[in-house]
């Protein structure tokens, strides 16, 4: 079942599929942040909704944010 599936992948990978799916699209927006690319774009890039989703979730998972990280390369 699903639920199998999902508890597999947990124990395998220490994150419930959705969680690893969110660890990698924020990895791939910090490889993009500094390229120089403009948050709007890598957000729309990587599946976030709009800038403001990726900036909740970068700052929850980094401690702070795109801008941030983009000023301190």
């Amino acid at each position: 079942s699903r639920f199998h599936l999902a508890r597999l992948f947990r124990h395998r990978y220490g994150l419930p599929p959705h969680a690893y799916r969110l660890q990698l699209r924020l990895a791939e927006a910090k490889r993009l942040l500094a390229t120089g690319e403009p948050a709007a774009e890598i957000a729309a890039a990587t599946g976030f909704a709009d800038q403001s989703h990726l900036t909740k979730r970068f700052k929850g998972a980094f401690g702070i944010t795109p801008g941030q990280f983009a000023r301190a390369l």
